[in-house]
């Protein structure tokens, strides 16, 4: 399975309408590496603790995806900021070999916008997106001025993501490159 690809759908908990990106992997990759990858496709900053859970069991870091998918686990979990807890679930939707002509990882699908960092986990989110959609509620322009930008919920960037694992591809063929 080195050689493997493998689609699959990150998909944030708890979402209505669900905020979620199918993205292709190579197989060889390790959790840790995944971790990279799920923080660029999302559009989380990477600031804070994360583990992989099979069942309830959490999964080190140093193992890799293919051997998930080796071991036939079809679902697992990815946990981001012990804080806020934003829990993920991850599906792998295929396995398939993988086009030399193509650099991975790579988006193939995806919806909605990732929450802001440090909102409070879904329940802030929420509330978060209740005062930004309302310019009569009281904490309207503290809301706007502590996320600093307009936040569309609907609206994912995908060039910004496609510009985030690109970079991820680059390192990954940089370090292939180098002789050992």
């Amino acid at each position: 399975m080195s050689d493997s690809v493998i689609r699959l759908k990150i998909e944030l908990d708890d979402t209505d309408p669900p905020i979620w990106r199918t993205i292709e992997i190579p197989g060889a990759i390790s959790l840790k590496d995944l971790h990279r990858i799920v923080q660029a496709a999302m559009g989380w900053e990477d600031e804070h603790l994360f583990a992989f859970q099979v069942g309830r069991e959490e999964v080190a870091s140093r193992v890799r995806l293919a051997d998930l998918a080796a071991r036939r686990i079809k679902r697992f979990g990815y946990l981001y900021d012990m804080g806020d807890n934003w829990q993920h679930t991850l599906r792998i939707e295929e396995v398939m070999s993988a086009d030399p002509e193509v650099a991975y990882p790579r988006l193939v699908g995806g919806a909605g916008r990732c929450p802001p960092e440090d909102c409070g986990g879904i329940p802030g989110f929420y509330a978060f997106l209740e005062v930004i959609a309302d310019p009569q509620h009281p904490d309207y322009e503290d809301r706007l001025e502590w996320y600093g930008d307009v936040f569309d919920f609907a609206e994912m960037d995908v060039a910004q993501i496609n510009q985030r694992l690109a970079r991820i591809a680059a390192r990954r063929k940089r370090k292939a490159a180098k002789p050992r």
